[in-house]
């Protein structure tokens, strides 16, 4: 648990997560990722959550109480240098990418630029933050498989990626639940501090059903094709897993396990692969 805790305070098993799924989607599209685009979203996952951590940190005027912000805030210097090296190499890795993916790769580098001038006006993190990561880390993630993709963008397709959208922003919303009160007390904006943590965990609760509800209807509904199937039961098993850390919320708090396992949902499209 000890080791997991550095894994998760430098964002290791989040870029893992995001490279699982990206080969999810590249499967479900029937498209092969070359290692480039892989490489290049991993690194460009790392940078992105480092420095939104390292903001996190710098902002910090009460003592710090997360280990990922106070891994953060004791290790700025030698963590910033290193996101301006990946910043470096990512663009240098962008003009390798396919032309197709490289134009989708440089939209979605200007939206993520443009988020960080946004936050540094701001004075404090705002608080639909998780909307706005929720898009981007899946946007990350389906750069690769929907550039490559020279079919027609089908109905159960597109569900596939709402149903992602969603889980990213309910993933993200068990975090700020958990974590309201620490949030509280270093003036952190969060959508759980905004309208408030029984509201969050109904509005999660909420959205995880009808992700079932929509899984189950698009299993029966395109039975024939195995591909959507057998991405509706990794959908299910992410969705349930989330529901049990909202059930389950003392025992899910302890050693920071509701973090182990919302970042390790991303693992479980493993499965198809």
């Amino acid at each position: 648990m000890a080791l997991y805790r550095y894994i998760n305070a430098l964002s290791l098993d989040v870029v893992l997560g995001a490279v699982i799924s990206s080969l999810f989607f590249a499967k479900l599209f029937k498209v092969s990722l070359p290692a480039i685009i892989l490489v290049t979203l991993a690194l460009a996952v790392w940078t992105i959550y480092t420095m939104d951590h390292l903001w996190d940190a710098s902002r910090s005027q009460n003592p710090v109480k997360t280990f990922r912000h106070h891994f953060h805030k004791n290790n700025s210097i030698v963590l910033s240098v290193l996101v301006v090296l990946g910043i470096v190499v990512g663009v240098v890795m962008l003009c390798y990418l396919p032309t197709v993916t490289r134009g989708w790769g440089i939209g979605l580098t200007l939206v993520v630029a443009g988020y960080f001038i946004i936050m540094g006006f701001q004075q404090k993190s705002l608080y639909h933050k998780e909307i706005i990561v929720a898009l981007v880390y899946t946007c990350g993630i389906l750069v690769g498989p929907y550039s490559l993709y020279q079919g027609v963008i089908t109905i159960p397709l597109m569900l596939v990626t709402i149903q992602f959208i969603v889980l990213a922003f309910s993933n993200l919303l068990v975090f700020s639940y958990f974590e309201m009160e620490i949030d509280h007390s270093q003036n952190f904006g969060s959508l759980a501090r905004s309208i408030g943590k029984s509201r969050a965990r109904t509005l999660a609760m909420v959205l995880l059903i009808l992700i079932l509800l929509t899984a189950t209807v698009c299993w029966l509904t395109w039975s024939d094709q195995d591909a959507i199937k057998n991405s509706q039961w990794i959908i299910i098993l992410m969705a349930f897993s989330l529901m049990a850390i909202f059930k389950w919320p003392e025992f899910f708090r302890n050693y920071d396990l509701y973090r182990f396992l919302g970042d390790g949902i991303f693992f479980i499209p493993v499965m198809v692969l």
